[in-house]
């Protein structure tokens, strides 16, 4: 998969203006004496809006509002620390001027921000929460709330990811004959399976990657999501249990036919998902010391 198809799909298209737009907030964030930057990622970004308005995608979309707040973000940052070349700032203002025009800035996107991530009283809750976090193979007969699914959905996509394209997409199953179906083609549910109330299949959409010199990347970012979401989970009463995706490729055809899961979508794993039966144990799963895989250099 290639950002070289000639017709315009959200996902290639959001990807590559996530893509672009991401260097300029990237640049306005560097440390040292500020200087002129990104005349390029602007003018690239700048196209990729044009082609968006062209195509008639949503103008209220994140991804949209988050390229046009990090384009105004950038037109006030180089208007401090402008091009020494004439010519340069006669290419970059005129276009920025002329994309921006009639745009409301959208205060909760606008970029830079403040960091505040400094929150050292967190740590005891997020001990308590790792440690709780276990994979549970006894769940109660009871229907899962998607409403506690979407927020912790909401917390996971605060998970980083390359240029923060945020690939992943999420099928959820809930009917018993659909989660068997899929269960089918999995081979690590046994003897708990048929007690799964909600089965989620966690995918990476091909499309937000460029060419494969990414080919490793999907599983990265799944990995940091999903490691999210399961945290996300548990603070909400969930628990879960990863689910291995490793099958042969006919296999992997079967699954996307009956999950009705598009072609471009890779499969990375499932998760099962529930309220745990009140009388669930779990595995010790004693974890290797730290000096076994740190390798501190001098």
């Amino acid at each position: 998969m290639r950002w070289d198809q000639p017709e315009p799909n959200y996902w290639q298209l959001s990807s590559e203006l996530i893509f672009q737009y991401h260097k300029l907030e990237k640049g306005m964030c560097m440390p040292g004496k500020p200087r002129f930057f990104g005349e390029q990622p602007a003018l690239d970004t700048i196209a990729l809006v044009e082609r968006w308005r062209a195509a008639g995608f949503p103008l209220t979309d994140p991804v949209y509002l988050g390229a046009m707040e990090g384009l105004r973000g950038y037109r006030e940052r180089i208007r401090r620390t402008p091009p020494k070349l004439e010519e340069t700032a006669a290419r970059i203002f005129p276009a920025l001027d002329r994309v921006l025009s009639g745009h409301e800035p959208a205060t909760a996107l606008a970029t830079p921000m403040p960091f505040t991530g400094q929150k050292p009283d967190a740590l005891p809750a997020l001990t308590d929460l790792c440690h709780a976090r276990r994979s549970v193979r006894a769940y109660a007969d009871r229907r899962v709330n998607l409403a506690d699914v979407r927020e912790a959905l909401a917390l996971a996509q605060l998970s980083p990811s390359a240029c923060n394209r945020q690939p992943w997409i999420v099928h959820a199953y809930q009917q018993r004959e659909k989660i068997d179906s899929m269960l089918e083609l999995q081979n690590g549910n046994g003897g708990f399976g048929k007690t799964i109330p909600l089965l989620l299949v966690i995918c990476v959409e091909a499309r937000a990657f460029f060419d494969g010199s990414e080919r490793n990347e999907p599983y990265v970012d799944a990995g940091l999501f999903t490691m999210s979401l399961l945290l996300a989970l548990q603070a909400r009463g969930l628990s879960s249990c990863c689910l291995n995706w490793c099958v042969e490729p006919d296999t992997d055809r079967e699954a996307h036919r009956r999950g009705q899961i598009p072609e471009s979508e890779k499969i990375i794993m499932y998760l099962a998902v529930g309220y745990p039966e009140a009388e669930a144990v779990v595995p010790r799963s004693a974890r290797r010391g730290i000096d076994s895989f740190l390798k501190v250099h001098a």
